[in-house]
């Protein structure tokens, strides 16, 4: 129940939705969670959730795309906890649809600064801690939107397609140091972040995914849970789709089913 005791873990963009699940999740297993956020309030919120429970937990402001901001961070938790054995690079927005050849620069460079430039740099540091200690399990949060890329979405698509080349580069450099670095691929998750599209198509993704619902946050605090395990030693370099089946139906699929069960 306590297998994460005396651990440190680093959860980003832990002030809502599935990074405030996955904050929960790692703190009732024993770990002190650092919970940072870039709005500080949605941070502390989660934070005193857990300590409510008599559990451990630190709120923290922080900035991903801020390279300085994150050193100043890392070097923080070192000299409170002298250590980080798990990070959860969660941080990130879903930005606003639009065509490629109408979207912004300043659009494209938001998408990449958050959560290409931001899991890079929390990676770059919390790797320096963890070698140091011969032992860490780092998770970072792509989508399925780095299994087919959405029309609209052209720089989230991109951002997320290119964590999972930060995970597998990471996974073979750091493997050595016990060390190891896996991601995951969420389908659609009830969070803020798909409040628009579930506004106009809850009922269509439910019927289209094989589970027949749209998946909580808990669901993937569930599997980051099985990655971050001291047992989980032989899994790294690994992306995981959590999506409750969708991404493996097609039409073709549908129309057998409907075929079959008539």
């Amino acid at each position: 129940m306590h297998a994460l005791r005396g651990q440190i873990a680093v959860v980003t963009g832990g002030g809502s939705g599935i990074g405030r699940a996955i904050a929960h999740r790692l703190s009732s297993q024993g770990a002190h969670v650092w919970v940072t956020d870039i709005q500080e309030e949605n941070a502390s919120r989660v934070a005193t959730e857990i300590r409510q429970k008599d559990e451990q937990a630190t709120a923290y402001r922080l900035d991903v795309s801020d390279a300085t901001a994150v050193k100043r961070f890392f070097e923080n938790v070192e000299e409170e906890c002298g250590r980080v054995d798990i990070l959860i690079n969660n941080a990130g927005i879903a930005g606003n649809p639009a065509l490629l050849v109408h979207m912004r620069d300043e659009e494209w460079m938001q998408m990449f600064n958050i959560h290409v430039h931001g899991s890079f740099y929390c990676l770059r540091e919390a790797a320096k801690l963890m070698m140091k200690n011969q032992y860490g399990r780092v998770i970072n949060m792509s989508s399925l939107a780095a299994e087919t890329s959405l029309a609209g979405f052209a720089h989230y698509g991109a951002a997320k397609y290119a964590i999972v080349g930060l995970t597998e580069a990471a996974a073979k450099e750091l493997a050595s140091y016990q060390i190891t670095v896996n991601a995951i691929k969420p389908g659609v998750i009830r969070s803020a972040l798909t409040q628009g599209i579930l506004s106009m198509a809850e009922e269509r993704l439910s019927q289209a995914t094989p589970v027949k619902r749209i998946g909580d946050p808990e669901d993937i605090a569930k599997v980051v849970s099985m990655f971050v395990q001291p047992d989980a030693d032989f899994v790294t370099g690994s992306t995981v789709v959590v999506d409750g089946g969708f991404s493996l139906m097609n039409d073709m699929d549908r129309v057998m089913l409907e075929a079959l069960r008539e």
